[in-house]
């Protein structure tokens, strides 16, 4: 058999919501059986993402990824906070709008350092 012919009919691969065959699962676990590529516990295939993550590690993972990217928010906002008051010298009369570009720092900050953390953290448990 050809590997194009393989891989139309799925061999090596398991999907989300197929049933996996004995050789994908590999050690005699039963049909269907996977175990979750970040905690190891034993999941149906369907209860699994593309990754083979459970759904309790991805909740896990974004809560993790959620602290940290508040910290990466913190961070850039005093960064330009400080950037703000030292070299720009703000007057008084536009104080909102210096405000107002510190707190859409932190939100946009927190976004971006919460989703490259949960990427990270994909990345480095990804299934072998």
């Amino acid at each position: 058999m050809r590997s194009s012919e393989r891989w139309r009919e799925g061999w090596g691969t398991v999907r989300a919501g197929a049933e996996a065959r004995p050789s994908d699962v590999g050690g005699g676990a039963t049909s269907g059986d996977l175990s979750c590529g970040r905690c190891g516990r034993a999941c149906r295939a369907r209860e699994l993402d593309r990754h083979l993550w459970c759904e309790a590690c991805i909740a896990a993972a974004r809560a993790q990824a959620s602290g940290v990217g508040w910290k990466v928010g913190g961070v850039m906002a005093a960064v330009l906070a400080g950037w703000i008051y030292f070299a720009q010298r703000p007057s008084a009369m536009l104080i909102g709008g210096w405000i107002g570009a510190v707190l859409a720092t932190f939100w946009l900050g927190s976004r971006a350092g919460r989703e490259l953390c949960y990427g990270v953290l994909r990345f480095r448990h990804r299934p072998r």
